[in-house]
């Protein structure tokens, strides 16, 4: 016993259990071996593609390296398994911000009118904002394929390899946004759409 300036006493620190002895370098190897295929299956629903669960996976193992020889090796796998769920979603956070940058606005487009006497001017200048509003309110997703294919005429398989989805998943978004635009716009505008 301790005792301070005011006569307390202060029992001494309770000596620390013993904790596990770290593991060696062979027995790492081994569990980095044996986790590799169920860390990826663990992972493919949880990316976006078999490669980049692959690459989360190995990703992960690497970063395991770094608690090797400060972390038991019971506490191994339940820490791969939180450093793999964080790698994934930083790999969908990257994902979307790379795809941010291909965002088309709206306002940036120029619609060429052809020449139009006053009245069919300010005709065609609605039929125009009714599009471009009708345009605007469709979901993201719908709008980004709709303008890749309508205004700059890509192909449904370039369509989706830029936004990283199906062609299929394409083919819906199309389906919707015209579906979407037929019914906010009239079928008197269809032909522009």
């Amino acid at each position: 016993m301790i005792r301070n300036r005011d006569n307390a006493t202060i029992a001494p620190a309770p000596e620390a259990p013993e904790s596990e002895p770290r593991a060696d370098k062979h027995s790492f190897d081994t569990f980095i071996r044996s986790q590799f295929h169920h860390l990826v299956q663990f992972l493919r629903s949880r990316t976006a593609s078999e490669q980049d669960a692959e690459d989360a996976a190995q990703e992960s193992l690497t970063k395991l390296l770094r608690y090797r020889d400060t972390e038991p090796a019971s506490a191994w796998k339940q820490l791969l398994y939180r450093i793999a769920l964080n790698t994934a979603h930083d790999q969908y956070r990257n994902a979307v911000i790379r795809h941010s940058f291909d965002h088309v606005a709206i306002e940036e487009l120029d619609i060429v009118a052809p020449e139009h006497s006053p009245e069919q001017g300010a005709i065609f200048d609605q039929e125009v904002m009714r599009i471009s509003i009708a345009i605007e309110s469709l979901p993201p997703k719908c709008q980004r394929v709709y303008i890749l294919k309508r205004v700059y005429g890509l192909s449904r398989v370039e369509i989706a390899e830029r936004c990283g989805i199906s062609v299929k998943m394409v083919e819906k978004h199309l389906a919707t946004a015209l579906a979407r635009l037929k019914s906010m716009v009239g079928n008197s505008s269809t032909d522009t759409l």
